[in-house]
């Protein structure tokens, strides 16, 4: 049996159009692996309980800080607006974690789901080359 060994390639997040922009100005993020050692600090999966608004259902938890912190490498085409009207950049899973701006909990879902997934597609496979 043989299995793709992926530590690093870079991710397109589906949020905001990101998809539909020319590649070079899309978001990117570099995804580092978890070894299977690490899985279990990252993500996890909870029981919700019957009768609190719920049939009952099993939903996964990500360790946010852990995965952009360590989990997280490069980041491309990331700014944040301050309130002066500045332009920030964000570079790093690192620096993703100590900002705050709209949209970012549909970013770092994204990049969590992305971490923890267990799938590789064929355009990863010709990104890590």
């Amino acid at each position: 049996m043989k299995f793709t060994a992926n530590q690093k390639y870079f991710f397109y997040p589906d949020i905001n159009g990101n998809l539909d922009l020319p590649e070079g100005e899309r978001l990117s993020v570099e995804i580092v692996r978890p070894t299977a050692e690490e899985r279990d600090s990252i993500c996890w999966y909870e029981s919700v309980p019957r009768g609190l608004g719920t049939d009952g259902a099993i939903r996964i938890r990500y360790n946010a800080s852990l995965i952009l912190r360590e989990k997280t490498g490069a980041i491309k085409n990331l700014s944040v607006t301050d309130n002066a009207g500045k332009d920030r950049p964000v570079n790093s899973g690192a620096e993703l974690a100590g900002a705050s701006f709209t949209g970012m909990v549909a970013l770092v879902n994204a990049i969590c789901a992305e971490v923890c997934s267990d799938h590789i597609t064929e355009a990863q496979k010709k990104i890590s080359g």
